[in-house]
Parts: C-alpha cells; sequence; structure tokens
C-alpha cells in the first residue's frame, strides 16, 4: 500500500504539472500573440533519419526553426513592447533567484541575453521539473539553453529551486576556473509563481489592455 500511495502521489502531482503546461500555453499564447506554443514539443521531430537524441520539451513558444534559420524573426518579437515587457521580467525574476544566497552567481541582463543563441530552434524552451534527480536537471537546464532563444526551467518546489542555482553556479564555477563548461547565459531559473506573475502584469499593463 505504501509504494502504491507513493506512487499515486506522484502521479496526481504530475498531472498537476501536466494542467500546468498547458494552461502556460494559453497564458504564452497571449502574451507573445501566436498560436505557436506547444507543449511537449518534439525537438527534433524532423531529424529522426538523422538518428540523433530528441528531447521533448514541457512547454515551446514558436516559430520552429527545423527547416531554416529564424534568428532574424526571433530579433523582432523580443523587440515587441509586450514580448519585451515580459522578458525583462523574467529576467529580473532570475536575478533575484541567482543572487538569495551569497551572490557568487551575477544574473544575465535583458542586453546580455536578448541575441544570444541567434541559431535556436524556438523563442522559449521552457522545462518544468520536480520529480527528477539532478543529473535530470542538469539535462533539462541544457536542452532548454542549448534549443531556446531563451531557455526557461521551472522548479516546482523550493528544494528545485536551490538545486537549479546550485547548478548554475556550479557552471559558472567552471568557467571562472578556466575548465570546459555549458554556457547558461540564457537561462532564466523562474519559479511558478514568478512566470504567472510575470504573465498577469504583462497581460494587465495599461499599454496592452484590449
Amino acid at each position: 500500500m505504501r509504494d502504491f500511495n507513493q506512487f499515486n502521489g506522484k502521479y496526481i502531482k504530475r498531472s498537476v504539472i501536466q494542467e500546468y503546461q498547458i494552461e502556460l500555453v494559453w497564458k504564452l499564447s497571449q502574451v507573445f500573440l501566436t498560436n505557436d506554443v506547444i507543449d511537449e514539443w518534439p525537438s527534433m521531430g524532423d531529424e529522426y533519419n538523422l538518428a540523433v537524441y530528441s528531447p521533448r520539451i514541457d512547454v515551446a513558444v514558436g516559430p520552429f526553426a527545423t527547416h531554416e534559420r529564424l534568428g532574424n524573426l526571433y530579433d523582432q518579437m523580443i523587440e515587441q513592447p509586450r514580448s519585451e515587457l515580459f522578458l525583462r521580467k523574467l529576467v529580473d525574476y532570475n536575478r533575484i533567484n541567482l543572487e538569495m544566497y551569497d551572490g557568487f552567481v551575477e544574473g544575465s541582463s535583458f542586453e546580455d541575453i536578448r541575441y544570444l543563441n541567434h541559431n535556436a530552434r524556438c523563442l522559449m524552451a521552457i522545462e518544468i521539473e520536480n520529480f527528477v534527480s539532478r543529473k535530470h536537471l542538469m539535462g533539462g537546464a541544457i536542452n532548454a539553453s542549448a534549443l531556446g532563444r531563451l531557455g526557461v526551467v521551472v522548479p516546482w518546489t523550493p528544494e528545485k529551486l536551490r538545486a537549479f542555482v546550485k547548478l548554475v553556479r556550479y557552471l559558472r564555477y567552471l568557467r571562472y576556473a578556466e575548465k570546459n563548461t555549458f554556457d547558461t547565459t540564457n537561462l532564466l531559473i523562474i519559479t511558478k509563481e514568478q512566470m504567472d506573475t510575470a504573465i498577469e502584469d504583462t497581460l494587465n499593463h495599461e499599454n496592452f489592455a484590449s
């Protein structure tokens, strides 16, 4: 019975996360004014003939650069006032989260991020993490950062938030120590509450209200 309860509890919580993914798809479509927002996006769905690893992104904001580079289009989308307001809020939240401990890791500025990863596969790649190991957290963070112009990880619990902050701290330390590492400049750590607030504030902004 104990094992069943544990499994059932995880199943319920996963369902809650899946419901949040669907909700996030709808909300982000309002922020970016596009229908190119999907959940469980197969990032390499058009590359199966190459037999490469194809991570599924929890929520992705397109358009999707599967047949051509769309860097210039992403530039234009980011420059839209509504999009820029929303993304700046995320950047600010990420800085708060990274600096909540001892300030070793300084959050990237909006200007640092906006033109980075020009050959991304989507505008934004979002990974929502709960019942996963620290190694899986790293995989999710790398996938989000590599595939999106902006990569976003959403830790579902305070424990996962701390784990992501420590992960970024580790990768930044490797760079500081001149060791091989992964560039997380365009990776934003955003809690569910922060994401919801950023969306709500953007949609309620007086200049964008209908």
